[in-house]
């Protein structure tokens, strides 16, 4: 049976296992520290060398008679937006299209409808007339008018050869006062009452003539709100199936189109600016044109500015109401430096 052995043997035996220093090899000599220390030294003279270098030309500037060097500008910073040449894209945005000139035309007289002229799609002229209201009860109270007219004017030419003789009589001491005022008092009568009757007249043949409803502008009938046999009423005026427009009439020679651009993009639309104009339902036409109006007032609910395009030469295949791709172009106006050129910052 073996025995572990005891602390002060182990402590011996490892003692025993070291190697004398006269038997440890030496630093082999070319290896090792040395090429440390040469890199060493080549880092610090280099080091001192530029640091001298900058002394002596430093130096030479602050002397007096030293030659003069101008400190170096600083670089100006530039701001560069994105490179848009002339022609290509700065914004792309979806509108509607819109006229400038879109009336609901409705009658002046209450009346039914006995002729209806027009359908929706028409292309109409302005003073066209598009509808006819039953005028009997029109055309009657203008003959009264009339007939009480020419009733004034033969009672006025009878008043005034009345105080023609009565006046005559006056002058030569024949006549009273009386009846000399009475003849006067007459005669302005009349003249009073032909006045009247005229503005009776002009009133009464304004309600015959719209009778014939007209195209107040050149447009197309974009709807149509009445049928013959309709009672439409006038000045807002409501019976139990009245109705006071007739159609919808849009001017198709002056369209636009309305596209609300985000507050962040907005700076980069400008007045004038050329655009592209693609319309839905014709995605193989494009028509050119403007940027005609910019909002001064932004929406804080859709966090939008409303711009309006307008359609530069627009033709029968555009429709109101429609939507249309805009896209607005970067060609620069005469004077001003095209988007994408850089621009100093201040």
């Amino acid at each position: 049976m073996s025995v572990a052995p005891q602390p002060k043997d182990l402590t011996g035996r490892l003692q025993s296992l070291s190697i004398r220093p006269e038997q440890r090899p030496g630093p082999r000599r070319g290896t090792g520290g040395g090429w440390r220390t040469a890199l060493v030294g080549v880092v610090l003279g280099g080091g001192l060398g530029a640091a001298g270098m900058w002394w002596w030309h430093g130096r030479r500037a602050d002397s007096p008679g030293g030659e003069q060097t101008a400190a170096p500008r600083p670089a100006e910073v530039l701001a560069t937006q994105p490179a848009t040449s002339a022609g290509e894209n700065v914004l792309i945005a979806t509108g509607k299209i819109v006229s400038d000139h879109r009336v609901n035309v409705a009658t002046k007289v209450s009346g039914q409808i006995v002729e209806l002229l027009v359908e929706q799609g028409d292309r109409v002229r302005a003073g066209q007339v598009i509808a006819k209201l039953e005028d009997v009860t029109y055309r009657a109270i203008y003959e009264q008018t009339v007939a009480m007219l020419a009733k004034s004017r033969a009672s006025l030419h009878n008043a005034e050869w009345d105080w023609e003789r009565i006046s005559k009589l006056y002058e030569s001491g024949q006549a009273p006062q009386n009846e000399y005022l009475n003849g006067k008092h007459s005669l302005d009568a009349w003249k009073a009452q032909v006045l009247a009757d005229e503005a009776a007249m002009t009133a009464a043949k304004k309600r015959l003539d719209d009778c014939l409803v007209r195209a107040p502008i050149t447009g197309v009938i974009l709807q149509k709100n009445a049928e013959v046999g309709d009672f439409v009423a006038a000045e807002g005026g409501r019976g139990a199936n009245a109705n006071a427009q007739l159609v919808t009439i849009a001017d198709m020679d002056k369209l636009r189109v309305e596209v609300d651009i985000a507050e962040q993009d907005i700076h980069r639309i400008r007045p004038g600016m050329r655009c592209v104009i693609t319309p839905e339902a014709h995605k193989n036409r494009t028509y050119q044109g403007r940027v005609l109006w910019i909002d001064p007032l932004a929406d804080y609910a859709k966090a939008a500015i409303q711009v309006k395009v307008r359609v530069l030469q627009p033709d029968e295949h555009l429709r109101v109401e429609g939507t249309a791709k805009v896209e607005f172009k970067a060609s620069p106006a005469a004077g001003e430096p095209a988007e994408g050129s850089e621009r100093p910052m201040r």
